[in-house]
């Protein structure tokens, strides 16, 4: 079979991105799993990400249906069962994600990434408005 030169050159200019959005009791949210977190994996899978990954950590997936219900919802690709705690580029190196896409809540009530991952852009932040911006690092809260 032969393809069309112009469906396949648009096949080679699509980038494949991989996506990580963190799930559990750490994140923020105390409700747990409700239309708001279906509603961020549904912008997070539509910013173009080909594989959408939602990591739970050990203590996460032993109190409540956190993996039941990650597995329920039609826009998650992978879920990673006892996810790290904090996501450093070691971790995604070898899951070859992306990038973190965190919450405002997230971002402010929690440390889920490590510094370096920060500096090197790979986490963003999804606002309250839908638009998602880098995430700023410790030290740059600061100076402001």
């Amino acid at each position: 079979l032969a393809l069309p030169l112009a469906y396949e050159s648009v096949r080679r200019k699509v980038k494949k991105r991989i996506m990580y959005v963190y799930y559990g009791s750490q994140d923020g949210s105390a409700a747990g799993f409700d239309h708001k977190t279906l509603k961020f994996w549904s912008q997070a899978k539509a910013m173009g990400a080909s594989k959408l990954i939602v990591g739970i950590t050990a203590e996460d997936a032993k109190v409540g249906d956190h993996i039941f219900n990650a597995c329920a919802c039609s826009v998650v690709d992978e879920i990673i069962v006892e996810a790290p705690k904090k996501v450093d580029l070691m971790f995604m190196e070898r899951r070859s994600i992306d990038f973190v896409l965190l919450t405002e809540a997230q971002q402010l009530k929690t440390d889920l990434t490590t510094e370096e991952v920060m500096q090197m852009k790979r986490v963003l932040v999804l606002g309250k408005d839908g638009v998602v911006r880098p995430a700023e690092g410790k030290n740059a809260s600061k100076s402001e």
